[in-house]
């Protein structure tokens, strides 16, 4: 019996779509990269550090935003993520994708670790803005070996909801 091809999930168009990244200092630069690889334009990217707070006044419609904490020891990076998400809400349009990247303290980012955490990235925006459970992107096994490697190396990504 032949199998039936699936269907492809449209691509999203990051290179029109306005894009927040939020992260610890050290983590903006690997951010930075990696966006220009999955090939967000640099016009429609904003780039804000954790610890620097934006404008309230600030308003904005950006549909993704990406946000990377590194966790030093025992303190609850998806907590200060979730804070951080917070805070750039009045940047987001109401139902943005959100996506957290918390990477452990000893986890050094090497250019393999981050096309990896590209591609993840990238399948987290595909299922989220895919319409129906049905036609959520299918995880291959390249990348669910890929996701293994990021557990392994400490490097944890999540999709978070904030309420409206």
């Amino acid at each position: 019996m032949a199998r039936t091809p699936r269907e492809r999930h449209e691509p999203i168009d990051l290179q029109h779509a306005e894009v927040v990244l939020a992260g610890t200092q050290e983590l903006l630069p690997v951010l930075r990269v990696a966006a220009v690889r999955a090939g967000i334009d640099a016009a429609h990217m904003r780039v804000i550090g954790v610890d620097d707070l934006p404008d309230p006044s600030e308003t904005g419609n950006a549909e993704l935003a990406v946000i990377a904490i590194r966790r030093p020891g025992d303190d609850p990076a998806f907590h200060r993520a979730h804070e951080a998400a917070d805070l750039i809400d009045p940047l987001l349009a109401p139902h943005a994708v959100r996506i957290v990247i918390t990477v452990s303290g000893a986890t050094r980012l090497v250019p393999k670790l981050e096309r990896t955490l590209t591609s993840e990235v990238l399948h987290q925006i595909g299922a989220a803005s895919a319409p129906s459970g049905f036609r959520r992107p299918f995880r291959t096994l390249r990348l669910r070996l890929g996701l293994a490697a990021l557990q392994a190396a400490g490097v944890r990504v999540f999709r978070i909801t904030i309420g409206h």
